[in-house]
């Protein structure tokens, strides 16, 4: 297993961190080797070696909208087994309102606390955290990952960044471990800094998502389809009895932006091992979220009928093999359905609060909200919104 292929595995590395009590630098300029040679040592990756060299490698904006990322070749001053010789560091957004964003809802905190409490009990191939820290008072914070060796689809050209059927089947197998791992566990409720299906972080995007559709309704309703229209027009109404089905589903440990973007692949077309990366809105919710954040993000539209017909049947298998048996496909099938439009009314009153001068932020827009309309389309949520609608009239 890749897993016991590691140096250090994740239970020591987690045991030997402790709590820093050292600055956080605010840009990977400000990065020096004292620094990341305290760093590397409170997390236990090192040793007494120190860091002598080491180069920086800022990595794009559109990598993420609420992190500003780089990757750091290191050297150390004497050789020892199984120190890293590169890492992955990311840092808050350059952006003021993007920065802001993280800031207020918590995203590098929530990831540092997941790594620190659940990490090394997550039955998924993830990143390391070599050091992770937040400032209490101020919007500052780094985290520092191992680097993974792996294909991210983003990277490549947009006609070959759809998943395949290997590839989506994979990463649904993967993620149901986790999600029968901690189905219907209570504990999870112990951690409160996981986002809950009626958290206030889910609250303002619902309440946002009116003013949020009418700020980009003129610029993606004529790319759309009667049917998903209607329900990008009519979900404002819905979300109430939306938040009530949620709240009747089992809940589980949730990734909470399982998206094509978050993976990365030893190879694409079949692969053998998916990592899954970025885990800043990890939550306690119903599976389905993440399920259907996925499919509707990285599926190609003209594949939305595999969906229904096999990808889902293969994550409910592999839910079943894990030991979830109070869950039956006709009721994943359904509850399918809320998660694509939770998804949408997240993903629309999100974009409300991105800076759109960005490069590309205009188009990841559109594209994004026109996939995950269409996904609902095909999954008939038209008709739960029609429903909603008659009944008010």
């Amino acid at each position: 297993m890749w897993q016991d292929q590691r140096i250090l595995s994740d239970e020591k590395l987690l045991m030997n961190q402790q709590e820093p009590n050292m600055d956080i630098p605010e840009r990977y300029e400000d990065i020096t080797a004292e620094w990341l040679t305290e760093a590397l040592r409170s997390g236990g990756v090192i040793g007494d070696q120190t860091v002598s060299t080491f180069q920086l490698e800022p990595l794009g904006a559109d990598r993420s909208l609420t992190s500003s990322l780089a990757r750091i070749t290191v050297g150390y001053d004497r050789h020892a087994d199984g120190l890293p010789d590169s890492m992955f560091v990311k840092f808050a957004s350059r952006n003021p309102e993007n920065r802001k964003y993280a800031a207020d809802h918590s995203y590098f905190r929530r990831e540092i606390e997941l790594y620190k409490n659940l990490g090394g009990s997550v039955p998924l191939n993830m990143p390391r955290m070599y050091f992770g820290l937040a400032s209490e008072d101020s919007d500052v914070a780094v985290v520092v990952l191992e680097e993974i060796n792996g294909i991210s689809k983003g990277s490549l050209p947009p006609e070959e960044r759809p998943l395949t059927a290997g590839e989506a089947k994979l990463a649904l197998k993967e993620i149901a471990k986790m999600h029968a791992k901690w189905w219907e566990d209570q504990t999870l409720h112990e951690h409160k800094w996981l986002n809950t299906i009626d958290g206030s972080d889910r609250m303002l995007l619902y309440q946002s998502y009116e003013k949020a559709w009418a700020r980009i309704k003129d610029v993606l309703e004529p790319t759309l389809s009667p049917d998903a229209a209607r329900i990008c027009n009519g979900l404002s109404d819905y979300l109430p009895t939306l938040i009530s089905k949620l709240n009747r589903i089992p809940t589980t440990l949730c990734h909470g932006d399982f998206h094509s973007g978050n993976l990365l692949w030893d190879k694409t077309g079949e692969p053998d091992a998916v990592w899954i990366i970025d885990w800043q809105i990890a939550s306690i919710g119903p599976a389905i979220l993440d399920v259907s954040f996925l499919t509707c993000f990285g599926v190609s539209q003209s594949d939305l009928p595999f969906v229904r017909n096999e990808y889902l049947l293969e994550y409910h298998n592999s839910l079943v093999r894990h030991g979830v048996t109070n869950y039956g496909y006709e009721k994943l099938l359904s509850d399918y359905r809320y998660g694509l439009l939770d998804g949408l009314a997240r993903l629309t009153a999100f974009l409300s609060t991105v800076d759109f001068a960005q490069n590309n932020v205009a188009e990841f827009a559109s594209s994004r909200v026109c996939a995950v309309a269409a996904a609902a389309e095909d999954a008939g949520c038209a008709g739960l919104i029609s429903i909603r609608k008659s009944a008010r009239s």
